[in-house]
């Protein structure tokens, strides 16, 4: 009896077929299948075993990706011809020595801000992808911006220019970079990370060069000062527009903070999970407080106003953003360090008219301060006994007492009962009224945790602080050694006796 034999590839498509070859009397005749010639082609530019072998998400994000590179290409050969006119190209009077300074001057202060910014932000990117992936395009096109104004400058101003478009394209690398992997990360699924960022570079190649084809044209036919500022501002225009529904379509499934806000608001207000691809369309990916930040400004947005967004939140909600059930409360919620918790009053509000309150659980101290409709929370999360800093995740089951997700989720939950909790007073509150209120038990908390990770959530990586995790040991100063495997393993066994 004969059968066939297939080879196949991770995706299921049939490679080659074998007939015959049973036995030696017969011929084994192998059959190879023939793709059509575009489908061939795609093939050099798609991961192996596409699309299984990536998220849903990974085909609309690399399109929107590519139309941005492409439009990214034309507008850097405009900025590109203004720097070279800044720099004396085509003038004869102008000094190579001069332009030599300029440039050498420009490298020096990026690289030197590259170093610092790495070190700034260099952990808040990873749960923060979509934001600084969407950040370093914005920082990319206003450099650009910079550089059409080199042509017209003295040399000076035109020192300054250089430097600080040196810098913004600096800020651009380090946040573009390291967003890139995170969601390369993200998209790969079968261990093919390393094939999936190959794969991206060959895409990103091939819609280069088209741009640079085009752009050559657009080079030698627009010269025109005025024409290169309206169309230079228009294609940024696209090419953020571009990169806004890239990053869009990404469906996240890490909890970062606005994410999982996002979420226990949905829970707390409907009684049902949220999903990652609805939590997705309710996000906001560029927030200015968050800007605001990475210029040392943040504490101007410390807190809301009176009638603030409410409801379900969508697109209320910042990186620590948090509201009460009507929104007539409205704040920020961070993590830090017991001595956050304990100096907790803002700048801004310095003057008098607040209150505070602090209180600890099992697991972390919290402090709340309010005035008016403004508040501002902080957690300080306590070490965890026997277990590793770095192992921060949130058990699909049961809550962690220790855990960011815990801890976040009961921010979000006092922020929602604050129309209640601030009437009278906080600490009057949670002494006299919380049981009435209906929060969440630690029961409850483990059922929602256990409908997250069945909803998609992923619970193991912690996206919930953008700074190095700082713990609150309680009692003895002393570093408490955490036993390895090996130790475990070295201990000696005692059996019981009946």
């Amino acid at each position: 009896m004969s059968r066939n034999i297939y080879d196949i590839d991770p995706a299921g498509n049939v490679l080659c077929t074998y007939t015959g070859g049973e036995s030696q009397d017969t011929t084994l005749r192998a059959s190879r299948t023939k793709n059509p010639r575009l489908q061939a082609l795609l093939h050099a530019f798609l991961p192996a075993g596409y699309p299984h072998s990536v998220t849903p998400d990974y085909l609309p994000y690399q399109t929107y990706d590519s139309l941005q590179a492409f439009f990214s290409s034309i507008t850097s050969l405009l900025a590109n011809r203004a720097v070279l006119e800044g720099l004396g190209v085509g003038d004869s009077s102008s000094s190579p020595t001069g332009a030599l300074i300029l440039k050498i001057a420009g490298d020096t202060i990026s690289r030197i801000a590259t170093i610092l910014f790495a070190h700034r932000m260099g952990t808040a990117i990873e749960p923060e992808c979509k934001f600084y992936r969407f950040l370093a395009d914005l920082l990319n096109d206003s450099a650009q911006l910079l550089d059409l104004l080199t042509p017209a400058l003295p040399y000076f101003p035109k020192l300054g220019v250089i430097v600080s478009a040196g810098v913004l394209r600096s800020l651009c690398g380090v946040a573009a970079n390291a967003s890139k992997a995170s969601l390369s990360a993200h998209f790969a699924l079968r261990g093919n990370l390393a094939e999936l960022n190959a794969k991206e570079a060959s895409q990103e190649t091939v819609v280069s060069l088209l741009g640079i084809l085009v752009g050559s044209l657009v080079v030698k036919v627009v010269q025109d000062r005025g024409v290169v500022w309206a169309l230079m501002v228009g294609l940024l225009g696209v090419h953020l527009l571009m990169n806004y529904w890239a990053v869009r379509a990404v469906r996240c499934r890490t909890l970062n903070r606005q994410r999982a806000t996002v979420v226990v608001r949905g829970w707390l207000e409907w009684g049902r999970v949220l999903g990652p691809e609805e939590v997705a369309r309710m996000e906001s990916i560029l927030q200015l407080p968050s800007l605001m930040g990475l210029l040392g400004m943040g504490w101007v947005f410390g807190g809301g106003t009176r009638g603030g967004r409410g409801g379900s939140g969508k697109g209320g909600f910042g990186f620590g953003k948090m509201t009460s059930k009507s929104g007539e409360y409205t704040g920020y919620c961070e993590f830090g360090t017991y001595g956050d918790v304990k100096a907790l009053a803002a700048p801004a509000w310095k003057g008098g008219g607040y209150h505070r309150y602090e209180f600890e659980t099992d697991g972390y101290f919290m402090g709340i301060c309010h005035r008016g409709g403004n508040f501002i929370m902080r957690i300080a999360l306590k070490e965890e006994h026997g277990k590793p800093m770095s192992d921060t995740s949130a058990s699909a089951s049961t809550a962690s007492a220790n855990s960011p997700l815990e801890a976040w989720f009961d921010a979000v939950s006092h922020a929602y009962h604050f129309d209640s909790a601030l009437k009278d007073g906080l600490e009057s509150h949670y002494e006299n009224e919380v049981p009435l209120l209906g929060y969440t038990s630690e029961e409850q908390k483990g059922t929602v945790f256990a409908a997250l990770a069945a909803a998609g959530w992923d619970l193991e990586t912690n996206a919930l602080e953008t700074r190095s995790p700082v713990r609150v040991r309680v009692g003895d100063g002393r570093k408490v050694p955490i036993p390895s495997e090996k130790d475990i393993l070295r201990q000696p066994q005692v059996s019981k006796k009946d």
